[in-house]
Formats: C-alpha cells, structure tokens, sequence
C-alpha cells in the first residue's frame, strides 16, 4: 500500500475522522482561515494517506517556519484499526521524508502509565473535557461540581446574562469585544482580520456570543464557534474589577453557551484542555483557567502529546486503544 496526496476538503467525508469530535470542527473552511490569522501564516497542505483511506494522516506545513502540524494543532494519525507494524513503519519513514519540527497527538486510554513510563518524547499529556449535549440540561448540570451548579444558579442585581446569535446581532459588534479585549489586555492580541472571521463565523450560524452586563455597562464577552458536531469555546474576556461583584460571570456565560449550543443541535461542547503532565512548566494562569474548567465535568477524553513517533511497542503497549 503506497501514500497519496489527500485533498482538505474531502477528509470531511472520512468515516474515520467525521465522527471524532475533537478534531471535526477544525476541518470547517472559517476556522482554517481563522487559524491562519491568528498564526499570521498560510498553511500548505501535506495531507497523507492511504489509497484505501484505511490511515489518513492531516498535515499542514507552516509556510513561514515550515514546522509540520494541522493548522497549528499536533499532528494526528487516524485509522479505524490497529495500525499493523508493517504500516507503522511506512508512516514512520514517510514522516521521516518532512524536514521540519512536529507534533503528534493520540488519544489513550492509560494517563498514568504513560506519565510513570517517563518516555522522553512526552511532552504533555492532557485531559479534554466535552459535554454530552444529547443529554437533559438537568442531567448535565448534575454532573458538574457543587460549587459550579451554585454559581450558575445565582443571579446578580443589576446584572443581565445574554447570548448574540445571527438573530440578534448587531453589525460589527465583534470589534466592540474586540476593544474591549485591548483594553484588558492592554495589547492587541490578533489581527482585525481575525476578528472579522469571528464576525462570519456567527452570521453564518457557526458562531455566537455571550455577553454580561452590569448597570448596562458590558462586563463579559465569550466568542464560541460551532460546526452541526461540537461547539468549542474559542476567547474570553472579562473586567476583573468586576469579578466580585459577579462571582459567576464566566459560570454562567459557559452554561447560556452550552444550552445554546443544545438548542443548536451540535452533538458535544467542548470545554477545554486540563493538563495532567506537562514536560515544561505552566504558568499560575493557565493552572487558575484549568482549575475553573475542571468543574464542568462531562466526558473525558485524554491525550499525549509527543515531539515524535515512539517504536512500534510503544504505540502498540500505549497509545492504541482500538
């Protein structure tokens, strides 16, 4: 079996890949152009296969550093069996012919052995929480932490929780968080033109907004973007003067955020990465993030990030969980 060339826009209709919820929506057409922005490069595709699509593997090349991932994402190898040791090493050998650094990702079943193996390759293994969204509003909030069902049940005097569809939207209302979002910040973190893509992404009924206002002064804003499939929490911002005073702003914004995304009939929400093993230290930051998304409990789906392909052993003994 020889490798062929495999065009973007058709591994959409890959049994392999069209189901996997963590990985569906990045095929969607706005986010790669969002992605592009937002790494301000062009991505070339170097999507392998299979002639049989048995193993497809989505590559894009940084244009500007020529490191290999999927538009800024590790690189994954999907398969709807246990890659024999015979293919492996093609994979293995085809990869080798990609002159540029890579990461790869799988999903497995084990954190603790591949943590305890001490593997040099590791570089993080993390823990992606989704939301079943096929399930009740009732069932899904009973899943999550005791502190975070209270916090969502309050309600601030003064305060008014809201979500921006196509519906309600008002013309260039993503510059208005995209000023908001300077003004915390107290930098420009993206480019205009990356905001405008949020902007089509919710006209075209893939994107919405949550947005918090206190004394009609707008405190909150959340950007999501959705495909039919999964609804991925993509930026935030809001005022920390107003942090105590609201003590659910970005509780509650996420709830409104994973109802809409019901109602909108996409299959999962995606609340976001929890590290379980970092190579490198992460910042207080990103741990006080991680330690707000943990309370959304839901499904669990981990993963290991490595700077490059193990033997064959070692994907058999860890990362295969066919």
């Amino acid at each position: 079996m020889t490798f062929v060339k495999i065009d973007i826009d058709k591994l959409i209709d890959s049994k392999i890949i069209s189901q996997k919820k963590h990985f569906r929506y990045k095929l969607d057409n706005l986010t790669r152009e969002y992605q592009e922005l937002y790494h301000k490069t062009k991505f070339v595709n170097e999507t392998l296969g299979f002639e049989n699509k048995e193993i497809i593997i989505p590559i894009t090349r940084n244009k500007k550093t020529n490191e290999y991932s999927f538009y800024g994402d590790p690189i994954e190898i999907f398969s709807d069996k246990i890659i024999s040791f015979e293919n492996y090493e093609k994979i293995k050998n085809q990869i080798d012919k990609l002159k540029g650094s890579k990461l790869f990702k799988f999903e497995i079943k084990d954190d603790k052995k591949i943590i305890d193996s001490k593997f040099s390759l590791v570089e993080k293994v993390i823990n992606e929480i989704y939301i079943d969204l096929s399930q009740s509003a009732e069932l899904i909030k009973s899943n999550f932490s005791s502190n975070l069902r209270n916090e969502i049940n309050k309600n601030y005097d003064n305060t008014v929780y809201e979500v921006v569809d196509k519906n309600n939207y008002k013309a260039e209302e993503i510059f208005e968080m995209m000023k908001f979002h300077i003004k915390i910040s107290r930098r420009q973190t993206r480019s205009n033109e990356s905001w405008k893509i949020n902007e089509r992404m919710l006209l075209d009924d893939l994107g919405f907004l949550t947005r918090i206002k206190f004394n009609n002064k707008i405190v909150s804003y959340s950007f999501f973007f959705h495909d039919k499939f999964t609804c991925n929490y993509l930026s935030s911002v809001g005022e920390r003067d107003y942090y105590k005073k609201i003590r659910n702003m970005h509780h509650k914004s996420l709830w409104m955020a994973i109802n809409h995304a019901k109602k909108n009939n996409c299959n999962y929400f995606f609340i976001g990465p929890i590290t379980l093993y970092s190579k490198n230290e992460i910042t207080e930051k990103e741990k006080n993030i991680e330690r707000f998304k943990s309370k959304f409990k839901g499904i669990n789906s981990k993963f290991v990030i490595l700077s490059d392909l193990p033997d064959y052993n070692f994907y058999k003994n860890l990362l295969c969980i066919k």
